[in-house]
């Protein structure tokens, strides 16, 4: 007699999760062709490459694709959450997609490919003139669950030099050297990444091994990673060879609170550094800058237009970059600028100034974005669109939300007979 098997059951759990993934992709979409909806109302016909200092228009998308209004797609950045950037790449994606990919846009309509994904393909038919772009999209549009972006980057050298032949890069040059700076330990180290030739890299290789062992010899007790480490500071301050008496260095500032004795914050990395490491700075070979924390409670006014060097500081310290909503951009390489502008009375004083970086700034002075200082270090503004934000040091905060849709009206009662 055969054994019986219990009829298996769906895990009500697991079917709530894949119920909230499907809603998750249909808001993606649905997104997506809102902001679409959007750029056909702020689309115009002036030429990308004019010159000019007030609002530029801002080609996102490739060649056929609609030219958006520049201050209008910062407003769309902000009221998605992005930064400027992240908004303008996303929009560019975004019009690439429905005007350039027409079946991989029909296939992210009918749910086949998903959002990122398309947006991965259209990032990189960008660079395609319009046929390569619809040689792509015809090749991906049966493939568009299966295709890897491996296959996808071939595709695309392939198109380039069948449709745009003097894109390419003979050379293929993909080396590089980059260092994080934007995000140090608490103990003030970086990450580094490179992709050298092999000639350098050999050459590399010997200089760290022997300045590690140069640095064992001399005393140095700390592990071969963290000798081969300092060997390549030493490298990097022109010690050839090196040399462990040198005190050529690049200036760190440091700013040191008194009710803070055990943390201090680094000016160039922004982030905050213990005591141990500052100690560690100042024995090596680095120069090292330790200033009092200015009071940001503090008001300063002077009566010219441009502000001094400490007013700046002043700024800088309190805000740390540009207060536009979702930028991040240092306050050391923005404009100082007038909320309300100098010549409409406007004082140059620590209460209404800010900084702005250059793009943001001429957003402010030739568009109608508008904004104030509600209490030091933070701003409230009020964007084209009317929406409002609020910019302080926790980052950028929706005001006034728009109203939740209405419920839906429940059905009628049958009616007595």
């Amino acid at each position: 007699m055969p054994a019986t098997t219990a009829a298996q059951t769906a895990d009500p759990a697991l079917a709530t999760v894949r119920a909230r993934q499907s809603t998750a992709r249909q808001a993606e979409v649905a997104t997506l062709v809102a902001v679409l909806d959007w750029a056909l109302e702020h689309t115009t016909d002036d030429d990308p490459e004019a010159v000019t200092f007030g609002e530029r228009p801002l080609p996102l998308g490739g060649a056929g694709c609609p030219v958006i209004e520049e201050f209008a797609a910062y407003d769309l950045a902000a009221a998605m959450g992005m930064s400027t950037d992240a908004g303008l790449g996303y929009l560019g994606r975004a019009l690439e997609l429905r005007y350039r990919l027409p079946r991989l846009w029909a296939a992210v309509l009918d749910g086949r490919l998903p959002v990122w994904k398309a947006g991965r393909i259209a990032e990189a038919t960008m660079r395609l003139p319009v046929e390569g772009a619809a040689h792509v999209d015809a090749r991906l549009a049966q493939a568009v669950r299966t295709i890897t972006f491996a296959q996808l980057d071939r595709l695309i050298d392939e198109a380039l030099a069948r449709y745009a032949p003097q894109d390419l890069d003979p050379a293929g040059d993909e080396r590089h050297a980059w260092i994080d700076l934007t995000q140090p330990t608490l103990e003030g180290h970086v990450r580094l990444e490179g992709l050298l030739s092999v000639p350098d890299a050999l050459d590399l290789e010997d200089a760290l091994r022997t300045g590690a062992a140069r640095l064992a010899d001399a005393g140095c007790q700390a592990p071969l990673d963290v000798r081969r480490s300092l060997a390549l500071g030493d490298l990097a301050r022109g010690d050839q060879p090196l040399d462990l008496t040198a005190q050529t260095s690049r200036a760190l500032v440091v700013h040191l609170h008194q009710d803070s004795p055990d943390l201090a914050r680094c000016e160039t990395t922004r982030t905050p550094v213990t005591i141990e490491t500052i100690q560690g700075w100042c024995t090596a070979s680095t120069k090292v800058t330790v200033k009092p924390v200015i009071d940001l409670h503090g008001h300063v006014h002077v009566e010219a237009y441009e502000a001094p060097d400490r007013l700046r500081e002043h700024i800088e310290l309190r805000d740390l970059t540009c207060v536009f909503p979702h930028c991040r951009r240092p306050a050391t390489r923005c404009d100082l600028d007038h909320i309300t502008p100098h010549d409409l009375g406007g004082p140059t004083s620590s209460d209404n100034l800010a900084p702005l970086c250059r793009r943001h700034h001429r957003a402010k002075t030739h568009g109608r974005w508008r904004y104030q200082m509600t209490e030091p270090g933070t701003f409230e503004w009020t964007a084209p669109s009317g929406l409002t934000h609020r910019r302080d040091h926790h980052g950028t905060t929706p005001l006034h939300p728009p109203p939740a849709e209405p419920p839906a009206e429940p059905p009628a009662e049958p009616a007595e007979p």
